[in-house]
């Protein structure tokens, strides 16, 4: 192992390349050895000076104090340290030495730092030496980390054109608080057109509640209306059916079983959109109910749960001539209802949504955007592959997207894959059995049917339902995909399929987790290979 090392003393400096063998001497031992080589190096050989005229003045046995070790990598390198555990081999060094001892007052050396750790080891000195220490590695913390902030300004400025790229293309499906306060009223504006949330709620100062809270809330409780809609294969999946609300009520606690009848009930009164002519269905149990439908419902369920039912058990109490406790006789307004149903039921499990908000964080990372832009006309030859052919801008059905999944072989395949949790199901050795969870609670092999409906419907941007007249049927735009959404999709897939990577060693029923960028750039792999392998056929 060799240095560079640039040696200096004063106004002199000499670069030498010194060999350190295994680089297991430290840091002192090098200075000296450079402090040696200094001093050597500037006798007068052959009448040629190697050196100016005052180093060649040094008689040879002179010995050279170090002043300070450091590198352009590095401000700091306490002498006890290894070489070889801190610099390669080649790399540059730089050794300061005193020509002569500043002196204090008192006539005593005044040391720089380095060399007061290097050579005052005595018990006196010990306080002031590992002050001296802390401090020396403090400067190194705060040099690393401005070296890192300059190198992030400098990567950023490379990688500003592709993310303000990436940022146009996939702009429907970052989030944006504009999109979804319009989102928000377009949707309130249908509950409000349809007079039914008069009646449920007269007073207007309430229902400005309940509206601000649909809009601080919306991104999160549309989550959680996408992966129930999908959740049965018998409807679309933007729409939700009788049986997905009811297992979304019971998954979270909400409502039980022994509400069946209520549930259906809210379920049936809120189709507004027949009732306002927008609809020609007839409510039903196997009707559906639309996004805007089902926060009505949410909104009805809540005053259910927390005034309804506490009015019913106040008024038993009452024909009983029980006690009735202070607790059980404030009733919540309905907007602080609708807010308790969300902190209680709903926020814990939103929290560790695999789909959720980390997903879509995920999605809008820095390092996940370049990744995107980096294969980029790569995911619009696959797109392009499997989108419609009778679509002008192009555009993917949900069973074109399953023919996709299974094509890049996200789906099938029997590979086991443990869900983002472990499911109580599994721990019990059942995993056999599949436990649909918002909170990723579940067991399976492989990606299946559900989970690419699940996918396909958590992809659909935000934006207010836009219906269009296709082949004479009225066709939502959240019933195919666009090239935005179907990028969402890729990401989204991978972290279905490969969140548990492979088997930790040594463990039978342990799987290593990969970080969602990691399990996006395998996806992504999937996806180009599959665009690549379609179109050579």
């Amino acid at each position: 192992m060799k240095l560079i090392v640039t040696i200096k003393a004063g106004d002199t400096t000499q670069d030498i390349v010194l060999p350190v063998g295994q680089g297991t001497q430290s840091f002192k031992w090098l200075a000296n050895a450079a402090a040696f080589r200094f001093v050597h190096d500037g006798i007068p050989r052959h009448g040629h000076n190697l050196s100016n005229h005052s180093r060649e003045c040094l008689p040879l046995n002179t010995n050279l104090l170090p002043k300070d070790v450091y590198s352009a990598d590095c401000p700091f390198y306490h002498p006890d340290d290894i070489i070889k555990n801190h610099v390669v081999d080649g790399q540059s060094i730089t050794v300061e030495l005193y020509l002569e001892l500043p002196l204090d007052d008192y006539g005593i050396p005044k040391l720089s730092h380095w060399a007061f750790i290097a050579f005052r080891h005595g018990e006196s000195h010990e306080e002031k030496r590992e002050r001296y220490v802390q401090e020396k590695r403090d400067e190194v913390e705060k040099f690393q980390a401005e070296r890192e902030r300059q190198a992030n300004l400098r990567q950023l400025e490379i990688e500003r054109p592709k993310l303000e790229k990436m940022k146009v293309i996939l702009a429907d499906q970052l989030i944006h608080d504009a999109v979804i306060e319009r989102t928000v009223n377009e949707e309130w504006a249908l509950i409000k057109d349809s007079g039914v949330l008069d009646n449920l709620v007269p007073d207007e100062g309430q229902q400005e509640e309940i509206r601000s809270f649909l809009q601080r809330n919306y991104v999160e409780l549309s989550d959680c209306y996408k992966f129930y809609s999908a959740v049965n294969s018998g409807g679309g999946t933007h729409t939700l059916e009788f049986i997905e609300l009811n297992k979304f009520l019971c998954e979270t606690s909400i409502l039980g079983e022994e509400h069946s009848s209520a549930i259906l009930r809210i379920f049936i009164d809120s189709h507004i959109n027949a009732k306002t002519g927008k609809s020609k269905v007839k409510p039903s149990i196997h009707s559906e109910i639309h996004r805007h439908e089902f926060l009505l419902a949410l909104i009805k369920i809540s005053i259910f749960k927390f005034i309804s039912l506490p009015k019913k058990e106040i008024a038993r109490l009452k024909r009983q001539g029980q006690h009735i406790p202070n607790s059980k006789r404030n009733v919540p307004t309905a907007p602080k209802a609708l807010e308790m149903v969300y902190e209680q039921h709903l926020a814990p499990l939103l929290a560790n949504m695999p789909a959720g908000a980390k997903m879509r964080d995920a999605v809008a990372s820095k390092e996940v955007l370049i990744l995107f832009h980096d294969n980029l006309e790569a995911l619009k030859r696959c797109f392009n592959k499997f989108a419609q052919s009778d679509s002008e801008d192009g555009s993917i059905s949900l069973s074109e997207f399953s023919v996709f999944a299974m094509s890049a072989g996200f789906s099938g395949g029997g590979e086991r894959r443990l869900g983002l949790q472990k499911s109580s199901s599994f721990r019990n050795g059942r995993a056999s059995e599949r436990k649909h969870s918002i909170t990723g609670d579940k067991t399976s092999k492989g990606v299946t049917p559900k989970d690419i409906r699940q996918i396909f419907s958590a992809s659909q941007n935000d934006r207010p339902e836009e219906v269009e007249e296709k082949n004479k049927e009225e066709v939502s735009h959240y019933e195919v995909m666009t090239f935005s959404e179907f990028v969402e999709a890729i990401a989204r897939l991978g972290v279905m399929k490969f969140a548990q990577g492979g088997p930790k060693e040594g463990a039978d029923d342990q799987s290593e987790e990969l970080s969602y960028y990691e399990c996006i750039k395998l996806a992504i792999s999937a996806a180009v290979k599959c665009g690549v392998a379609e179109g050579n056929e």
